[in-house]
C-alpha cells in the first residue's frame, strides 16, 4: 500500500500539520471550484447585461420573501413583512449606482400585489409589472414637474433619466408620491450608542414589523402554508401585514423585510439590491446586525402609509422628516 509523500515547503516543517499529496488535492479541486462559480458568474452577468439593456434595465426578480415561509430558523423568532415582495438586484450594467432604483423596484413589487389596501392613483401600473430603471427616472422627472420636492429637483438639475445619478430617500419619496403612494421618512440623523451603532433605528424597525397584524390579504400562494401549524408555527416564520421599508445609510440603500429576534438581540432581515440571494436557503443571507452600523452617522428609513387617503393632492410636496433621537 502505497504511502502518502510529505511535501516540506518550508525549511522549517511543521510536524504536527504536514502538507500531504492529499491536501494538495483537495486544494487543487478546491481552486477549480473556485473558478468554475467564478466563470458562471460572469456568464450570468454578462447575460444579465445584454437582457437589461434590451430592456431598459429591467431586472428580472431573483427571490421572493414567502421562500422564507418554511427557512430553519434554529429556534428564533422571525417576522417578515409582504410575502410577495421580490429582490431585484443591480447587474453588470448599472452596479454601483442603481440600489436606490432596485429598493423601490422591490417596494412597488409588494405594493403590486397589495393595491387593495394600500390607495393608488391611476398612474399605478395597471399590468402588474414593477417598472423598470428608466421608467423609475421617468416617473421621477413626472413628480418634479407636479412640484414634488423641488430642492431635491435643482439639485439633481432636474434630470435623471438616462443618467447614472443617485437617488436616495426622498427620491423614492417622489416615485411613490407620483403612483399615489404616501410615504413617510424617519431619519435617525446619529448614532445612539457609546460604541457608535444604532439601537434606537434596530428599536423602531422591530417595533414597526412586530406591531403588525397577521397577513391575510396578499395574493402570495405560500402565505397559507406559513402560517399554519405545520410550517410557520413550528419554525418561528410570520408574516404580517407590513410593507417593506426603504433603509439608506451615505452611498449605499437596502429593502427590510423583517426582523429575526432572540434572547440575545434583534437583527434585521434585508434584500441588498448588491447581494444576490441564490436559492435564499439561510437566514445569513439576509441578515443585517447592529454592529453592522457601527461608524455610519446617520440612516434613514422610508415607510408606506396606507392607513390615509392617499391622492396627488393630499400628498406633501414638501419632504419633511421625524428626526430620532
Amino acid at each position: 500500500m502505497e504511502s502518502n509523500i510529505v511535501i516540506d515547503l518550508t525549511n522549517d516543517s511543521d510536524a504536527e500539520n504536514p502538507v500531504t499529496s492529499t491536501d494538495v488535492s483537495q486544494n487543487s479541486s478546491q481552486k477549480k471550484q473556485r473558478k468554475i462559480r467564478k466563470s458562471k458568474h460572469k456568464i450570468k452577468m454578462i447575460s444579465d447585461f445584454f437582457r437589461d439593456r434590451a430592456s431598459g434595465h429591467h431586472s428580472r426578480p431573483r427571490f421572493q420573501l414567502a421562500a422564507l415561509a418554511n427557512i430553519a430558523t434554529n429556534g428564533q423568532s422571525v417576522i417578515l413583512g409582504n410575502p410577495d415582495t421580490q429582490h431585484f438586484g443591480t447587474t453588470l450594467i448599472d452596479r454601483g449606482w442603481a440600489c436606490g432604483y432596485r429598493n423601490c423596484q422591490m417596494l412597488i413589487s409588494g405594493l403590486i400585489s397589495d393595491s387593495g389596501r394600500v390607495n393608488v392613483n391611476s398612474r399605478f401600473p395597471e399590468d402588474r409589472t414593477v417598472p423598470s430603471v428608466r421608467q423609475l427616472q421617468e416617473m421621477l422627472e413626472l413628480a418634479w414637474r407636479d412640484g414634488f420636492d423641488t430642492d431635491g429637483a435643482e439639485q439633481l438639475e432636474h434630470r435623471v433619466v438616462g443618467t447614472k445619478k443617485w437617488i436616495g430617500t426622498t427620491e423614492i419619496y417622489c416615485i411613490l408620491a407620483h403612483i399615489g403612494v404616501r410615504s413617510s421618512i424617519v431619519d435617525f440623523h446619529c448614532p445612539t450608542a457609546s460604541d457608535g451603532t444604532h439601537p434606537a433605528l434596530f428599536s423602531w424597525i422591530t417595533e414597526y414589523f412586530t406591531d403588525g397584524q397577521p397577513n391575510t390579504t396578499c395574493s402570495s400562494t405560500l402565505l397559507g402554508r406559513s402560517q399554519s401549524p405545520e410550517s410557520g408555527a413550528a419554525n418561528n416564520v410570520r408574516f404580517v401585514a407590513k410593507q417593506p421599508l426603504y433603509l439608506q445609510h451615505q452611498g449605499h440603500s437596502r429593502t427590510v423585510v423583517g426582523v429575526e429576534m432572540s434572547e440575545i438581540g434583534t437583527n434585521l432581515l434585508v434584500f441588498d439590491p448588491d447581494v444576490d440571494p441564490g436559492s435564499g436557503d439561510r437566514l445569513s443571507l439576509f441578515r443585517f446586525m447592529l454592529r453592522s452600523t457601527r461608524g455610519v452617522g446617520q440612516y434613514q428609513v422610508l415607510f408606506i402609509d396606507g392607513s390615509e387617503n392617499s391622492t396627488n393632492e393630499a400628498l406633501s410636496r414638501v419632504i419633511a422628516s421625524r428626526r430620532i433621537p
